[in-house]
């Protein structure tokens, strides 16, 4: 983690037990409040400071600006609220800091592997929203050795990025608090949604205020009340993660191979109960992103006709796979509908990056572009493109790739375009289910059900550092790079093969099986014991729900 190189000195202040300071940054420079021309009140549990000048270069140089602080004492902490003003219209505030000196050391064990991770010598950078490892709700909390806990949180209503450092300063600990604006949303005035920082007895004590803020904020409805679940969905107690062809080519299943293993796994749970995810059903994996049709190598659209009108008639639900912001720049016209739409970050720098998709450990191969959803031509191609699929073939649900991933685009805000993009798809059919990739928060308003994450293998499971956060709300299933149950393949590029082939059996996470090129037939017993998960996920989860009565 890269930091100043020199003491930048900034006015400190003090309330209930906290000490705090604050620091401005533009997308030129960063400032701190001048001293000198700050007045400071604290009358009884409150604070207010202000003041009309800023200090950069280390305090050396001065700066026409405003900024105010408010503070208060609450029932477990301080709450702090910060706004600053560059007297300078051409300058756009990016973000505004607020930095808790020495604080307790420990072990923050909310994070969404839900593992107690300590804070190394070099610091640490959590930044929400992240729907894969780290902080899938703006709060963090921290156990210290006396068994305290000790918590961070943004009192935040919208979906904008906060990043939660831990710095060590000789033999103490900072915690810096990062509010960045929405990048559509920025001049040079910029106004933090409070901070909390606090103690708890209990995880449950320190959650259960943030989920009811969290509810409130994005309208989160419980899962069973959902009206964006149709009535199947809520019967689901198996996802059948069937691998069609990989991004080199080289094909597990076909559409007739695809439909002969959903016919296997009916016969040891009921077809109305399994939902048959299908990754690289289009032809070569993310190669085609964003051209959907079927592929004639795997039999065509008549082959992939009768593998959707197949699984109906044996009451199984089918989910391709598509990518909600990820597409090839080789298509046709791509510079019409592809190049407006790329993803830019709040400087303008331009978004890329890719995996090792055919084992020749470079990350180069350029053959993708991330593209924003909520812009309106890759909107409109992808609304297209997936409900045309649906009239045509008939399936009713649809899988959104890296739909979790946040940039923080001047161009378009990102998270009203996911929003406005699945209710294009519930407005053209009630009865569809949406599902995703990754969580965060303001995600589950929009999706309903959730792939968890993972990294080198190791799956973060939504529900770990508090179930009700999650499974309220939503539901979960294994992620795509699930190790198969007869050699441990994924069908993907992640990890090419995974010893982890199960889920845990929780409320809040659908039994999930990965089926690769012969798995049934050479793991037959293995594959059983996900199918019996299945069944006890049926019988102990899936009562009669309100909106099934």
């Amino acid at each position: 983690m890269q930091d100043l190189s020199f003491s930048f000195p900034t006015p400190h202040f003090q309330l209930g037990g906290f000490e705090f300071s604050v620091l401005i940054y533009t997308f030129r420079n960063v400032y701190a409040p001048d001293e000198a021309q700050m007045t400071v009140e604290q009358p009884g549990d409150t604070l207010w400071a202000g003041g009309k000048g800023l200090r950069w270069a280390g305090g050396q140089m001065e700066m026409p600006g405003r900024f105010e602080v408010r503070a208060c004492i609450c029932s477990h902490g301080i709450r702090v609220k910060t706004t600053a003003e560059i007297q300078n219209p051409g300058e756009d505030i990016r973000c505004i800091k607020v930095i808790i000196h020495g604080i307790p050391d420990g072990k923050l064990v909310n994070l969404i592997n839900a593992q107690p991770r300590e804070i190394p010598q070099e610091g640490l950078n959590l930044k929400y929203p992240d729907g894969w490892r780290d902080v899938g709700t703006p709060l963090v909390v921290m156990q210290t050795p006396e068994n305290e806990m000790f918590y961070f949180r943004s009192l935040d209503e919208k979906v904008r990025d906060k990043r939660f450092v831990f710095v060590r300063t000789g033999d103490k600990l900072n915690a810096e608090l990062i509010f960045e604006e929405a990048a559509v949303s920025m001049t040079n005035r910029i106004d933090a949604p409070e901070w909390e920082i606090g103690w708890g007895k209990n995880l449950a004590e320190i959650y259960e205020p943030h989920r009811l803020h969290v509810e409130k904020c994005y309208g989160l409805v419980p899962w069973e009340e959902r009206t964006d679940v149709p009535g199947w969905a809520r019967e689901i107690s198996l996802v059948a993660s069937i691998h069609c062809q990989h991004w080199t080519g080289y094909i597990f299943n076909d559409y007739e191979q695809v439909l002969e293993n959903l016919k296997k796994i009916c016969r040891q749970v009921e077809g109305k109960r399994v939902l048959a995810y299908l990754p690289g059903w289009e032809g070569r994996y993310y190669w085609k992103y964003g051209n959907y049709v079927p592929d004639e190598r795997m039999g065509g659209k008549e082959g992939f006709r009768k593998l959707c009108d197949g699984a109906k008639e044996l009451g199984v639900h089918v989910m391709p796979m598509f990518g909600i912001n990820v597409v090839g720049s080789h298509f046709e016209n791509y510079e019409e509908w592809g190049l407006p739409s790329e993803f830019r970050g709040p400087g303008g720098s331009q978004y890329g990056g890719s995996v090792d998709w055919d084992g020749s450990r470079h990350y180069d191969h350029n053959s993708n572009r991330n593209l924003n959803p909520a812009a309106p031509r890759w909107q409109n191609r992808l609304y297209r493109q997936v409900t045309g699929l649906m009239e045509e073939f008939g399936f009713d649900a649809a899988f959104f790739d890296i739909a979790a991933v946040w940039m923080n685009d001047p161009n378009h805000y990102l998270y009203d375009g996911v929003k406005q993009l699945m209710e294009r798809f519930k407005k053209y059919n009630p009865d569809m289910l949406l599902a995703g990739e990754g969580w965060y928060d303001g995600l589950t308003a929009c999706i309903p059900l959730l792939q968890c994450g993972h990294t080198d293998g190791v799956f973060h499971w939504h529900d770990e550092a508090y179930a009700p956060m999650f499974d309220t709300y939503a539901r979960g299933f294994g992620h795509l790079c699930l190790g198969d149950v007869s050699r441990g393949s994924t069908g993907v590029h992640e990890l090419g093969y995974n010893p982890i082939k199960k889920c845990p059996l929780r409320k809040g996470i659908i039994p999930t099986i990965t089926i690769v090129d012969g798995t049934l037939e050479k793991a037959p017993d293995a594959a059983a014991e996900i199918c019996k998960d299945a069944n006890a996920y049926a019988e102990l989860y899936l009562k009669e729900s309100p909106a099934q009565q």
